[in-house]
């Protein structure tokens, strides 16, 4: 039986490969007019308008980068349903849909319901870089739509127009390409506009500009954000509506409109590719097409997955979604039992597949990992576009409580298997001292200033109440960290779910690896770096969480007294309540770490910085004259890149070392329960920064 079930099991896997692929004669026996119509529909608006062509590659790279290339971009908001298009990288930017709409209504005069938006988004940035004179290629077809969106993702995958080079190499790596191709998909930018709000920083702020080009565009671009924001220049000056290498030639003369533009050719490790795209126009275009090959390819929908759309705006009305109860090893193999020799049913040989699937996809986090298991642990669902609901945890006590951001967020340590390595997002800061556990609580950065615990203890209790050891502490702390900072009027993000508790806990690792609030710009660079490769913008971004919180004046009593670069008035205000002597009753004396709107979720912190306000030594340290200058001067005068790049940032944190599988436990409360909340007030977490010392 087991063996007749395995070999079934296998012909479906192989058979679900084989219907994976895609193909360039997709359509040829169903819609074989699909690619004539779509060609023509294109050429037709670039002439009408020459930018709609870039306008229709971006929609294209814009779909591939949020949850591959699905056409989930194209969706519309409604009153129940939250698309892409408001996310901060595309909203009052993304242009063509219309064009899209009209294409996608011809295509189903001819061919009902049979080509995908996914498909004809694919399709159309090939023909507009061709009607533009760029290169051709074959685009490999098949791709069905999606009835989902995601807008944390469209706000965290997206690379904003202000990245360094390390931060572009990384989110083009996170999608497959390598170095090259990011290069070559860039030159994307050799048609096309940008908004003022967009490269305003680049022109005001960055060194690595030509004074003449940069003096040319302040004409149309004011430097008073709110100004001119949406007034539009062209990203190639030469030969702005023609789809040649001009753009690397403009970098060259450092004339490129964006700061991740030059980024490209800055003394870095792209520089020879600019060179040699931009001496030669045919390895450009060769490695152009090459990269659009790839970035089509990007986890499309096929075979059963997905739908297709007879409007690309809206996704197509289906039954309730159909609910697959997640099993345990052992409860797998008995549902494998229990088909029947020949595998006749349905259903059963559906089932074998999930559960095939689960085995290797039980290691992974995911956003849905609850649906099934425990449907109402987060009390706040919201709706997602197939019916799946993402679980937020909205409890009322969360609200009220600042403290959560700084408890939830730093990765923690502990020794396994006779190594000691950073366990990252696991609870394992929860754990309280016992006979063989020496608590994080009392490492030098936590104790007397980690608070929540009780809030915490709260929402484990009402979750074990629903669904008793389900649902992990891990999962609890990431959650309820998202939702302080939106109920703090902070931006969102997709949580992925399914992390495990740790056993154990590391005082010594507490001690060392999270950085004190004298630190260095170089180690506080250096200390991010080593949790999960964070780069200096997610260094930046995250230190933004002390736009919230309080902190104690033993943690900012050496920078208010010893320092040179803290304005002196503010520095003044500050020693009313944090005297020069230490003393046990000041040096618990609370000031806020944001003293423009403490109790708000914004970017003032980061204006603050500008004006020498930062609380800690370690906050004042990212705008200072080093390297990091102008990503607080971006992320102060524009809070849509903060609360992306922040965003971002979360994310890559939260997916610090998770435990996952049989690694770990979800256990109950009593492990972990705090027994009591940490009542000394205290805002500061101790030797740390951004996140890891604020809350």
């Amino acid at each position: 039986m087991a063996s007749s079930a395995s070999v079934c099991l296998l012909l479906l896997c192989m058979a679900a490969v084989a219907s994976a692929q895609l193909s360039p004669t997709f359509y040829d026996t169903s819609c074989p007019n699909a690619l004539s119509t779509i060609k023509s529909a294109v050429t037709a608006a670039v002439n009408k308008e020459n930018r709609m062509g870039a306008s229709l590659l971006r929609l294209h790279f814009h779909d591939c980068f949020v949850q591959g290339c699905d056409a989930s971009v194209l969706l519309a908001d409604t009153s129940t349903f939250t698309g892409e298009q408001g996310a901060f990288p595309n909203v009052g930017s993304l242009r063509g849909f219309d064009v899209i709409a009209s294409i996608k209504s011809q295509v189903e005069a001819t061919c009902k319901q049979t080509v995908s938006c996914a498909d004809i988004l694919a399709v159309a940035a090939r023909d507009s870089v061709v009607a533009l004179g760029g290169p051709s290629w074959t685009v490999p077809l098949g791709r069905k739509d999606s009835t989902t969106a995601s807008l944390s993702l469209a706000n965290s995958d997206l690379p904003p127009p202000f990245f360094d080079l390390v931060n572009l190499t990384t989110a083009f790596g996170n999608k497959g390409f390598t170095v090259t191709d990011m290069v070559a998909l860039s030159g994307a930018h050799t048609i096309g506009q940008g908004q003022c709000q967009n490269f305003r920083d680049h022109i005001y702020n960055d060194t690595n500009i030509n004074p003449g080009f940069a003096t040319s565009l302040k004409a149309n671009c004011p430097r008073a954000t709110g100004s001119g924001d949406t007034n539009l220049a062209p990203l190639d000056t030469t030969t702005p509506y023609v789809f040649d290498n001009a753009y690397y030639s403009n970098l060259l003369s450092q004339k490129g409109l964006f700061h991740s533009d030059q980024a490209l050719f800055n003394g870095g490790s792209t520089d020879n590719t600019v060179r040699n795209f931009a001496s030669n126009k045919a390895a450009f275009s060769s490695a152009f097409a090459a990269a659009m090959v790839k970035m089509a390819n990007l986890s499309p929908l096929t075979g059963s997955q997905g739908q297709i759309r007879l409007t690309c705006s809206k996704p197509i009305a289906t039954a309730a979604s159909r609910v697959v109860a997640r099993h345990s090893n052992k409860h797998s193999r008995e549902t494998l039992c229990s088909c029947s020799l020949a595998m006749a049913s349905a259903s059963c040989l559906s089932l074998l597949v999930v559960v095939a699937l689960a085995s290797t996809a039980s290691a992974q986090l995911t956003s849905t990992f609850y649906d099934t298991s425990c449907p109402n642990a987060l009390s706040d669902h919201q709706e997602r576009g197939d019916g799946r609901r993402e679980q937020r945890a909205t409890h009322g006590a969360l609200a009220a409580q600042a403290p959560l951001p700084r408890l939830l967020r730093a990765g923690k340590s502990r020794s396994h298997h006779m190594h000691t390595y950073m366990t990252g997002c696991d609870a394992s800061v929860l754990l309280n001292d016992t006979a063989t556990i020496k608590s994080e609580k009392n490492a030098i950065p936590n104790a007397g200033s980690l608070r929540g615990f009780g809030v915490v203890d709260n929402i484990k209790a009402q979750v074990e109440a629903v669904c008793p050891q389900t649902v992990s502490c891990a999962d609890i702390l990431a959650v309820a960290a998202r939702d302080s900072v939106v109920a703090l009027g902070g931006p969102s993000w997709t949580v992925l779910l399914g992390r495990r508790d740790s056993l154990n806990a590391s005082l010594s690792q507490a001690n060392n690896d999270l950085p004190a609030p004298s630190s260095s710009l170089q180690q506080l660079i250096q200390a991010f770096k080593n949790k999960n490769n964070l780069s200096p913008t997610d260094l930046v971004a995250l230190s933004g969480a002390h736009t919230i919180g309080q902190a104690q004046c033993l943690n900012f009593r050496p920078h208010i007294y010893n320092d040179t670069n803290i304005n002196s008035a503010f520095a003044t205000s500050l020693k009313a309540n944090c005297p020069a002597a230490s003393s046990t009753s000041s040096d618990s004396s609370l000031a806020p770490l944001d003293t423009t709107t403490p109790n708000t979720f914004d970017n003032a912190y980061y204006s603050n910085l500008l004006s020498q306000k930062g609380l800690l030594h370690s906050d004042q340290e990212l705008f200072n004259g080093g390297s990091t200058d102008n990503i607080v001067r971006n992320f102060a005068s524009n809070p849509a890149a903060f609360s992306s790049a922040f965003a971002s940032a979360m994310i890559t944190m939260g997916n610090i070392s998770p435990k996952t599988g049989s690694n770990g436990r979800s256990g109950s409360a009593a492990p972990r329960s705090t027994n009591k909340t940490n009542t000394g007030g205290i805002d500061h977490m101790g030797p740390g920064t951004g996140i890891y010392k604020q809350e």
